[in-house]
C-alpha cells in the first residue's frame, strides 16, 4: 500500500516542550498550578481541549467555564512556543525523503488544532509533499472519530483498506479501525507500550523498523 497517513505528536515529532512550555504558561496566568513535562506526556493526543481539561485541577476538569478560559490561554501561547524544542525524531526525514520519492503518497492527521499543525509541518518538513495535512477544525471531529481519516481516503480517491495509519497512539489504533485502514504504531511516542500491546498492531521501535514494515504493507485492519 503506497498511501500513508501519519499521525504527528509522537509519531513524526518531538512536540512536547512546545505544549508543555505554553500549557504551564497558561495555568500560571489563571493561578493554577503546572505540571512536570513527564505528565504533560500522559495527557497529549486527545486535542487541545481535552488536554486543557485534564490539565486543571480535579473538581475543575468537568467545568465547562475552566476549561474555556484555560484552551483561551493555552491557544495564545502555543502559537509563539511550538517552535521551542519540537523536532522530528531522529531518521524520520530521511525516511520520509524517500517515501516520497518512491512515490508514496503521505498525508499528515492530528488533533492538535489546524492553525499550528500546518505551519509546524511546512516548517519541519519543507520538501516532504504531504496532501492533505489535516489539524483539529470544527469541519471533523477529533480522532478516533474516523470522519477526517475517511475524508482523506476519499480524497486520494481511494479505499481506506489501501491506506496504512501510522500511529503512536490508542487514539490512532482506534482511529484506523473505525476507517477501515491499516494501522502500524511506533513505541518511541507518548503512550505506554503495554498499552499498544493491547491493540495487536505491529509495533515498530525503531524508524527503520518503520519503513520496512510500511514497505512491505504490513498492518491489521487492511
Amino acid at each position: 500500500m503506497k498511501h500513508i497517513v501519519f499521525d504527528l505528536d509522537g509519531t513524526l515529532v518531538d512536540s512536547l516542550p512546545g505544549i508543555a512550555l505554553a500549557l504551564n504558561r497558561a495555568l500560571e496566568s489563571l493561578g493554577k498550578p503546572i505540571h512536570t513535562a513527564q505528565h504533560i506526556r500522559t495527557l497529549v493526543g486527545r486535542g487541545a481541549r481535552r488536554l486543557c481539561a485534564d490539565a486543571l485541577p480535579a473538581d475543575e476538569q468537568n467545568l465547562p467555564a475552566s476549561i474555556n478560559a484555560l484552551l483561551q490561554a493555552f491557544m495564545r501561547e502555543y502559537p509563539h512556543t511550538w517552535q521551542q524544542g519540537t523536532i522530528p525524531y531522529e531518521g524520520i526525514s530521511d525516511m520520509l525523503e524517500r517515501l516520497a520519492s518512491d512515490e508514496y503518497r503521505l498525508s499528515v492527521l492530528s488533533n492538535k488544532p489546524h492553525i499550528v499543525t500546518a505551519p509546524l509541518v511546512k516548517h519541519l518538513f519543507p520538501s516532504i509533499p504531504f496532501a492533505p495535512v489535516m489539524g483539529y477544525t470544527p469541519e471533523y471531529p477529533r480522532k478516533p472519530d474516523p470522519a477526517s481519516l475517511l475524508h482523506i481516503a476519499a480524497s486520494w480517491n481511494t479505499a481506506p483498506s489501501g491506506i496504512t495509519m501510522v500511529g503512536d497512539s490508542l487514539h490512532d489504533a482506534h482511529t484506523a479501525q473505525n476507517a477501515g485502514t491499516a494501522l502500524i504504531l511506533v513505541t518511541w511516542g507518548y503512550a505506554l507500550t503495554d498499552d499498544l500491546l493491547t491493540t495487536g498492531a505491529p509495533l515498530c521501535s525503531t524508524v527503520a523498523e518503520l519503513e520496512r514494515s510500511l514497505r512491505a504493507g504490513t498492518g491489521i485492519w487492511s
